[in-house]
């Protein structure tokens, strides 16, 4: 048998085969004109025109608006505008019938819509008021497993209803794999210098274009639609460009798989390291978020129920999971003390509140910038996600005033990535603010000490407070203690703290100084051992 028979018998095995798997998955057998037709009027609707152009920046426009107000059905609104799924659907069948002009055609279609939705994704990032990332935001920046298989199956059934000529589920396809909010969001992320999402939400869209136009040329080689092999003339250069394409389309599906993988190998981990290490059952992790993103480092939160506070457990932990994962993460583990079941319940219920609350949000504060920025020792911290707050108690540094730990967290406010820094110093019982001699005004240098006083009020949400100061008088005689004292009141009150006592002639005050003293309410009820019952 010669070469030419056996390549025309292997074109019949193969002719018969996709004759077969068309009729069992229900996928009309076209051929002839009314291929070719099909093929016409998919290479039409996705070409370049202006109403193309006009439905993509509208279609942009609405979905970052939605992205940025976290809108769902502003969001939906976006998809079933866009007119991108035409040319992925037009490159999808340029595949299927190794057309190489075709493609480039399709692809530059592609091309032109993407660059359209990430600059006017940019245009609106810019020109808005708000910039804090979103739950629908954060959403579309860390491709899954899922969004793969999601995009695969929307493609076939897009595929399918091509090839039958039902259009109206091309709708459903749309709103399934959402292509120009991930476009939008990367412009959101270049407007807003998040670098982290733009790469997350890029991603997702090469994962829904690779899939769909896959999915698209699976089901127009089987069902016929596609050019007849035997009418395909491959040279060396469409070869080279054909394994180019499928390179740059496979890529990013082959990036997601490998970090999936990787971020559950990583939640395995960090749950037996947290059980081990901390003493606690499997249920005593009221909460474990993994995220691994492909352009960032590990990042693990962590609730941990425990009957007794370490004060060691963050550096442990971090030192065990760095040596069994062979990578350094972001560590966030928070100790929730609770020795009974009510109190263990009630700990697991708050942190799924919580979680809830953030939108199950995957942004999260840069512990190690933070710290570092920082510089002190740590003694408690803890996030409040809704308000996108790091709480954080330093203990006490030798020699640090409290101007230190105001400078400390302005320090780590400029790390934080977006994240609000509360520091809570160390506290003191009063403040001294020296005014110059015979004088009612501050110098610049009084003035700080007594801005750091109000800071630290804040910082320790006191209420009250008392004010003392020594008698003095100017050098024409008039009363400079009573204007120092209405001074500084009316600072305190400024600041949300009342002055409940006054004193002019207080014995303990230093000449030429207001001292403030905060106030504390005691706890009222039974004492302890009447509560118990003693």
């Amino acid at each position: 048998m010669d070469i030419a028979s056996r390549a025309s018998g292997v074109k019949g095995k193969v002719a018969v085969w996709r004759q077969w798997v068309a009729q069992r998955i229900l996928l009309p057998d076209l051929s002839g004109d009314a291929a070719h037709a099909l093929r016409e009027t998919i290479r039409d609707e996705g070409a370049l025109t202006q109403g193309y152009v006009l439905m993509c920046i509208l279609s942009a426009g609405i979905a970052t608006l939605g992205l940025l107000q976290s809108s769902p059905a502003v969001v939906i609104g976006a998809m079933l505008v866009s007119p991108l799924m035409s040319p992925i659907a037009s490159l999808g069948f340029g595949f299927a019938s190794f057309d190489g002009k075709w493609i480039r055609r399709a692809a530059r279609v592609v091309a032109t819509g993407a660059a359209i939705g990430i600059a006017t994704g940019m245009l609106l990032t810019w020109l808005s008021p708000i910039d804090n990332p979103t739950p629908e935001i954060v959403a579309r920046t860390q491709p899954t497993l899922l969004d793969l298989a999601v995009a695969l199956l929307s493609g076939i059934a897009g595929g399918y209803a091509t090839v039958r000529q039902r259009g109206g589920t091309a709708i459903g396809v749309a709103i399934a794999t959402a292509l120009m909010p991930p476009l939008a969001t990367v412009g959101y992320g270049l407007g807003a210098g998040r670098i982290d999402f733009s790469g997350g939400a890029l991603l997702l869209f090469f994962t829904n274009l690779a899939a769909i136009a896959f999915s698209f040329a699976l089901i127009a080689r089987l069902s016929g639609v596609a050019r007849p092999i035997g009418d395909v003339e491959l040279t060396l250069k469409h070869v080279v460009v054909g394994i180019a394409a499928f390179l740059a389309l496979a890529t990013p599906l082959a990036a997601t798989l490998y970090r999936v993988a990787d971020e559950a190998n990583a939640r395995k981990i960090a749950r037996d390291v947290l059980t081990s290490e901390l003493g606690v059952r499997d249920s005593g992790i009221a909460q474990l978020d993994v995220r691994w993103p492909l352009f960032d480092t590990l990042s693990i939160d962590a609730v941990v129920i425990a009957p007794e506070f370490r004060s060691d457990a963050q550096a442990v932990v971090a030192e065990r999971l760095s040596g069994a994962l062979g990578h350094t993460p972001r560590l966030n583990l928070q100790q929730v003390l609770a020795a009974d079941i009510d109190s263990k319940t009630r700990a697991i219920v708050d942190a799924a509140l919580e979680r809830n609350a953030a939108g199950i949000a995957r942004d999260v504060p840069p512990h190690a910038a933070i710290l570092d920025a920082l510089g002190a020792p740590v003694q408690s911290i803890w996030v409040d996600r809704p308000a996108r707050t790091v709480n954080i108690v330093p203990a006490a540094a030798p020699d640090w005033t409290t101007r230190d730990y105001r400078r400390a967290e302005a320090a780590a406010t400029r790390n934080g990535g977006g994240w609000k820094i509360a520091v809570s110093p160390p506290a003191l019982t009063s403040f001294r603010i020296a005014f110059d001699a015979g004088s009612s005004e501050l110098s610049a240098a009084a003035s700080e000490e007594l801005d750091d006083a109000l800071w630290a009020l804040a910082r320790w949400r006191a209420k009250r407070a008392s004010i003392t100061v020594a008698p003095a008088t100017a050098a024409d005689g008039s009363d400079v203690a009573a204007v120092r004292l209405d001074f500084v009141a009316t600072r305190l009150i400024e600041a949300g703290v009342d002055p409940v006592a006054r004193d002019v002639a207080a014995s303990d005050a230093a000449a030429d100084a207001v001292v403030i003293t905060p106030l504390f309410a005691r706890p009222s009820g039974p004492s302890p051992a009447d509560a118990s019952g003693r």
